[in-house]
């Protein structure tokens, strides 16, 4: 049975965080800039939730629109194939772990706000090619290159937090191979 209940939870409670920023993005500058840090992350941290809430609250209208296709794309055959259980863990804690990249940023002497779904999605993508339906990813030669840029410093100079999307990526791979090893044990316990 096709599931995508959890990927439409997401795609609502991104949209309920994103909807201010894109209308403080019409009032003005100053507006904006406070809405996108207060639901944002970096550091040192403005607000003891942004590393949740960054997940959710896109920055600009590019970044809610490519996560969003991203994840109705693959968070319904995420949902089918491993069910809600890897799909909330991996999809907060690969989110979590990307909300952390602006730390490492910080360190590097670069500021940095990070907002949106990507380093979760990243996670999502991890997890699926730590598993043997890596191939409903990797078969895509474009996939290939996409998520080769986005994890590269080159995506850093067209605004992209590259170690963001790699940190959710790594927690995801990490997730994905615990949870195979998982069910292998499973299969073979008597």
């Amino acid at each position: 049975m096709y599931r995508f209940r959890n990927t439409l939870i997401v795609f609502l409670i991104s949209t309920a965080f994103t909807i201010p920023i894109f209308i403080a993005m019409d009032i003005n500058q100053t507006a904006y800039e406070a809405i996108v840090a207060l639901l944002g992350s970096t550091w040192p941290p403005i607000t003891p939730w942004g590393f949740v809430t960054a997940i959710f609250a896109h920055p600009t209208v590019e970044d809610y629109v490519f996560d969003m296709l991203t994840l109705w794309m693959i968070g319904p055959y995420f949902e089918t194939m491993f069910g809600t259980r890897n799909f909330w863990l991996t999809f907060m804690l690969s989110g979590i772990a990307s909300a952390l990249s602006p730390i490492l940023y910080y360190t590097m002497g670069t500021p940095v706000l990070v907002g949106g779904s990507s380093g979760a999605l990243f996670g999502i993508i991890g997890f699926i090619i730590a598993t043997p339906h890596r191939g409903v990813i990797l078969a895509n030669p474009i996939n290939i290159i996409a998520i080769i840029f986005l994890l590269s410093p080159l995506a850093f100079a067209f605004g992209i937090a590259y170690l963001g999307h790699l940190l959710g990526f790594i927690v995801g791979i990490i997730i994905g191979y615990l949870d195979i090893k998982r069910r292998k044990m499973q299969y073979f316990t008597f």
